[in-house]
């Protein structure tokens, strides 16, 4: 079974993260078997630094690079590609930034409401209570999820949506849809951020065989996968799947978020070869 030219590129909530327990004990025999391979696993989520950290931590796979805020950065630990110049240094890890920092989104953000007379809402200016009541997640999560540096996580509204949609390009953003909230970020995505550590990688093992999987669940996912050699979109929480990602070459599976997530790549890298 030749399975250690893998890079599994996955997407946190909906996917390896159960929607509504934010759980991975579902995904846990597929887990064991990259661990055991060593087989470098890349978070890659709309979360962000310090939300990561915790779960590489908890799933074990400390080391690695991850992807935070829909693409808007790479973290690796110091010197891991060594021969990529273009990063700095922050809290001992090397940054490769793609998109644009939080406070300058925030304050077009508020530029943009004052234009339209109309309370855009979202991270930047809604209290935790409130982000605990939509997310479930505890008062420390929360606290986590707003240390935010490249990007504004809004509420779904189609008012709000409708006014960024005319504005955002003249600041040269976009806005990403997830799973309970719209994404405001520079002109980055998840794949741009994929082609940058698979090249980190080659280079690292002075290799070109290397082969990308990546595993997502909504139209936020699109870039990462369509940028993968193997693409998987695993259900929503509802059972069904984002009809809007309309991909060549999709795997579809079966299952709901990690369950799906599981199932998938336990299947794909049992045929090692076969994948080539």
């Amino acid at each position: 079974m030749k399975i250690n030219n893998y890079i599994i590129f996955t997407d946190l909530d909906g996917t390896l993260l159960d929607h509504n327990t934010y759980q991975y004990s579902e995904a846990q025999p597929a887990i064991d078997l990259i661990k055991k391979f060593e087989i470098p696993l890349i978070l890659t989520s709309s979360k962000t630094k310090v939300e990561m950290l915790g779960y590489q931590k908890s799933i074990g796979i400390e080391g690695y690079p991850y992807i935070v805020e829909n693409g808007s950065a790479v973290y690796t630990s110091i010197d891991y590609f060594r021969n990529n110049p273009d990063k700095d240094v922050v809290e001992n890890y090397d940054r490769y930034k793609l998109g644009k920092n939080y406070l300058e989104i925030k304050n077009i953000l508020i530029k943009i409401s004052a234009k339209y007379d109309y309370n855009i809402r979202g991270f930047h200016n809604t209290d935790k209570n409130e982000i605990i009541e939509k997310t479930k997640l505890s008062a420390e999560a929360v606290a986590l999820a707003m240390d935010r540096e490249f990007s504004v996580p809004l509420f779904y509204d189609d008012k709000a949506k409708e006014i960024l949609l005319k504005e955002i390009e003249k600041y040269n953003l976009q806005i990403l849809f997830g799973g309970r909230f719209m994404h405001i970020l520079g002109k980055t995505d998840k794949g741009k951020a994929l082609n940058l550590v698979k090249n980190g990688f080659c280079n690292k093992l002075n290799s070109e065989s290397i082969k990308t999987i990546a595993i997502g669940d909504t139209m936020n996912d699109v870039a990462m996968l369509q940028n993968a050699d193997i693409k998987i979109l695993v259900k929503k929480y509802n059972n069904e799947y984002d009809t809007r990602v309309q991909i060549d070459n999709l795997f579809y599976s079966p299952y709901i978020g990690p369950k799906g997530w599981n199932h998938s790549l336990l299947e794909i890298l049992s045929l090692g070869d076969q994948n080539e």
